[in-house]
């Protein structure tokens, strides 16, 4: 007759502790604790590190993070709050983290916040009352109260993507303002003079940065956008890309020859609005995006736009994050990756 399975409090009684690894490697309790600690670097010989870790693994014994958290004062876990992690600049944000922080035994804890001021200060607070050592927030807004939140609970913070008005805060971000400018001049040396822009709130400093990139490379030109050229959006979406763009066919007669998109997904959406009204890209209208998200070379037509290097800024801020762990009294510094223009088939080049 088989034995009954073991009910969950049976299984945790009977983990493997250090003591049994100790024990069957027959080495100190203390040497197998610093052999099996995250970052080992020691004076055990090889020979022994090799011999613990093989007898930990064949007994299957996983650490716990409780016990070592109450003896460190550290949970070796990070927390990492995003818009929406179905946005596609997410993933490879949190991938570059991962490669940094993984590999130091931290583990990165995701919450998305819908957008949502409050929702942002109850993570900070949910993740603060889990003692995360520190907080990646990719949600900064300029005056932003999870910044503060986080300066009074002496949380580490490393943003991402965008930085606070006083610049004070720990960041890494993409060059807005150099990219937007290069696309727009780019679209100007093109030909283009009746120039419609879709942006993003000016609360964050990516939108902002890349509005002035916009003007910048106008004013050099002797151009402007016009009131009616002029749309906003709520949030990085398709459908608010849509709707945006519906609202600019709408205030004149004639389209704009081209639109600037503050971002990929309201690009695409600005896309779906123009064969809507039966524009075709870019015969009729050129769109342009920011970002260069996955699968944005694939669609019809494929989407010129700039690409921001997200996996390098994760593992940036990630180096940030355990520089400021390591040393919390460094002074706030600020890192900028610069984009990279890329051009596809949704510009029309009108001087040809």
């Amino acid at each position: 007759m088989s034995n009954p399975p073991k009910s969950v409090s049976e299984k945790r009684a009977r983990r493997v502790k250090l003591s049994d690894v100790a024990s069957a490697s027959g080495v100190h309790y203390s040497t197998v604790s610093r052999v099996l600690r995250p970052g080992f670097k020691g004076r055990i010989s090889d020979d022994v590190a090799e011999r613990v870790r093989a007898v930990a693994s064949e007994l299957g014994y996983q650490p716990n993070a409780v016990a070592s958290s109450l003896r460190t004062q550290s949970t070796r876990s990070i927390g990492l709050i995003v818009h929406d992690m179905n946005d596609p600049v997410y993933p490879p944000i949190l991938s570059g983290i991962e490669s940094v922080m993984s590999p130091d035994g931290y583990a990165v804890l995701v919450g998305n916040t819908g957008y949502g001021v409050d929702a942002e200060l109850d993570l900070v607070n949910r993740m603060a009352s889990r003692l995360v050592d520190g907080i990646f927030l990719a949600t900064t807004r300029l005056k932003d109260p999870a910044v503060e939140r986080c300066e009074q609970l002496g949380i580490p913070l490393v943003s991402v993507l965008r930085q606070t008005a006083s610049g004070h805060t720990p960041a890494v971000m993409n060059d807005c303002f150099w990219g937007m400018e290069a696309l727009t001049t780019h679209i100007i040396e093109s030909g283009h003079r009746d120039i419609a822009v879709i942006i993003a709130p000016q609360d964050l400093s990516t939108a902002q940065e890349r509005w002035q990139g916009v003007q910048a490379a106008m004013n050099k030109h002797g151009l402007s956008v016009p009131k009616h050229r002029l749309a906003h959006v709520d949030r990085m979406s398709m459908d608010e890309g849509e709707r945006a763009t519906k609202a600019l066919l709408a205030a004149a007669p004639v389209s704009p020859e081209v639109i600037i998109c503050v971002n990929d997904l309201i690009a695409v959406g600005a896309i779906r609005a123009c064969r809507d009204r039966g524009l075709r890209v870019p015969t009729d209208i050129s769109i342009s995006g920011y970002n260069d998200i996955p699968l944005m070379d694939m669609i019809d037509p494929p989407l010129s736009t700039v690409h921001i290097h997200l996996r390098q800024i994760g593992k940036a801020a990630g180096e940030m994050m355990l520089e400021y762990l390591s040393n919390p009294d460094l002074p706030a510094q600020t890192k900028r990756v610069k984009p990279e223009l890329v051009l596809r088939g949704s510009l029309r080049d009108l001087k040809r």
